[in-house]
């Protein structure tokens, strides 16, 4: 029996996907760093994670993604939305997080898990952009002399992976079969690599063609790279055994 989750008890007020989609197109209110956290937990850790997992991924300090938050909500103040004061019992200082995420402790981790109406407001806003484009957040023109650079951009290629269990599940046979995760198309390994233990699951049926039920032989361990090229619409309409096959006849071996 699956374990009650004991939520962080706020006053924070819930909105509806129709409302957040409102504010996150409000210009220059949601910080890039906070969608970046959005965007990494909905499509890389099936919507719940601590701080710290976001920056072992991002490469980030963990501390940018809490500014962001109280950056985030003053913005949108400003512009007339009402976000009540959340303070914390002992310091009463505003605490921003849980605006956006309910929030449990698991293992000593504080875990921040994206309200439901707000992963089905930014699915939708993410959704608007074709996986090739590229959202920009600052559309200041280059000229012959100088450009600017630093900017932030979300690139989609793959979608949400709802149900993590069958995909943990299917790591964890995975590991115990071959002794270590590694990209069953060109082979690299993140654990020799980057000595981190981290790959994609790569559904072979497409999530896209609606509701059925996965098996773990219906996932393909694939790193980023060959994640992204998968679904790319070279290969999208394929049978996965040609993406296999042409990457095994790559000359580029990890």
């Amino acid at each position: 029996m699956q374990k009650e989750l004991d939520y962080y008890p706020t006053n924070a007020k819930n909105y509806t996907a129709d409302e957040w989609i409102l504010m996150l197109q409000e210009k220059d209110c949601f910080t890039p760093f906070l969608q970046e956290a959005i965007y990494v937990l909905v499509f890389e850790m099936d919507g719940k994670g601590s701080a710290k997992q976001i920056s072992e991924i991002t490469g980030r300090p963990y501390q940018v993604y809490n500014t962001s938050m109280a950056q985030t909500v003053k913005r949108l103040r400003k512009k007339g939305y009402t976000f009540e004061t959340d303070l914390r019992n002992k310091s009463k200082k505003e605490r921003y997080w849980s605006h956006f995420f309910n929030g449990y402790y698991e293992k000593e981790l504080f875990i921040w898990e994206v309200k439901d109406s707000l992963q089905e407001a930014f699915m939708k806003y993410i959704g608007k952009f074709d996986r090739d484009d590229v959202l920009t957040y600052d559309n200041e023109l280059a000229n012959e002399y100088e450009t600017i650079e630093g900017m932030k951009r979300h690139r989609t290629h793959y979608q949400i992976e709802r149900n993590s269990k069958i995909i943990n599940i299917a790591k964890k046979e995975f590991i115990k079969k071959h002794g270590e995760l590694f990209c069953e198309a060109c082979n690299f390994s993140f654990e020799k690599t980057y000595e981190i233990e981290f790959i994609e699951a790569h559904h072979i049926l497409p999530l896209y063609m609606g509701k059925r039920r996965t098996r773990k032989i219906d996932l393909i361990m694939l790193c980023a790279n060959c994640h992204r090229a998968v679904h790319n619409k070279k290969w999208n309409d394929k049978p996965i055994d040609e993406f296999l096959e042409y990457m095994k006849n790559k000359s580029i071996k990890y």
